[in-house]
């Protein structure tokens, strides 16, 4: 029978990624480290008892508790000899890796969890080593654990928001991102206040205190950021771009971006055209 089982499958996406996962039955005086790595480590502990030490502290642990390492943290590991632990973990790194774990109560500062049940993340890692294959859908298999184990820690340490970022900060990062990816020929300030769940007037006093403009003209530049785009790497008429940028009547469309560029779009295409280098000016 194996003590130890590992898949080393790196998936591609950059907010949140996998680097490995496995599991390992540890033999008495077994140990790890001291060690650094470049990622983030969680081990839940399925059975047995060890010991983890990490900032100059010493952890007890047993069955039932997980243990976080975060990246370029010296840690070591070891097992309990008279009763070695077995354990199940996850190794993953990207952009939105550092928020997520803080959701999950996981830092340098509190690396040690009790948890109900170990059950469901032994589970679903065991279902993302069973794609172990570089095919789309395998990647999409073991995307969709991986956010799992998240969602079933932040679920279990009832994870909120308004307890991580203030919620001035997290409704302004919202609203931004929320313009910027959606279809701009639809999208009003009402969608951006319906889509955070505050009222025109919150959102209004927010982007006037945070970003010195009003919500309206926000969307009005994102608008003709994409317009400029448009014109410059396109050939489609200046009214289907108007209508790509929610203008449902061209002359409105240039006079705004008039407005914001000091040229019609006309002359900014004959100025601009082809020169997707200029894009910032």
């Amino acid at each position: 029978m194996k003590n130890k089982q590992v898949m080393n499958r790196q998936t591609s996406s950059k907010e949140l990624h996998l680097i490995s996962c496995g599991w390992e039955k540890c033999t008495p005086e077994q140990s790890y480290g001291p060690g650094v790595r470049r990622y983030y480590t969680i081990h839940f502990v399925l059975s047995g008892q060890g010991y983890f030490y990490m900032n100059n502290r010493k952890y007890t642990l047993k069955a039932g508790q997980c243990f976080f390492i975060p990246p370029m943290t010296s840690s070591l590991y070891k097992t309990e000899p008279s009763d070695p632990w077995t354990y199940i973990w996850i190794c993953f790194n990207g952009e939105n890796a550092p928020t997520l774990c803080e959701h999950c109560h996981l830092t340098g500062e509190t690396p040690v969890q009790q948890l109900n049940s170990v059950l469901p993340y032994q589970e679903t890692i065991l279902e993302m080593m069973a794609h172990p294959q570089l095919t789309p859908s395998g990647e999409a298999y073991i995307q969709s654990g991986l956010y799992r184990i998240i969602a079933l820690l932040e679920e279990e340490f009832h994870a909120s928001y308004t307890t991580m970022e203030s919620n001035d900060n997290f409704y302004i990062t919202q609203a931004v991102d929320y313009i910027k990816k959606s279809p701009l020929q639809n999208i009003t300030v009402t969608d951006v206040a319906d889509y955070l769940h505050i009222s025109r007037s919150h959102l209004y006093g927010l982007f006037k205190k945070h970003l010195g403009t009003t919500p309206q003209a926000f969307l009005t530049s994102a608008k003709i950021i994409n317009a400029r785009e448009l014109l410059t790497i396109t050939d489609i008429p200046v009214s289907s771009v108007a209508f790509s940028c929610g203008y449902q009547n061209p002359f409105a469309f240039s006079r705004a971006f008039k407005k914001e560029t000091g040229m019609t779009p006309r002359e900014y295409r004959e100025k601009y055209h082809h020169a997707e280098d200029l894009l910032d000016c």
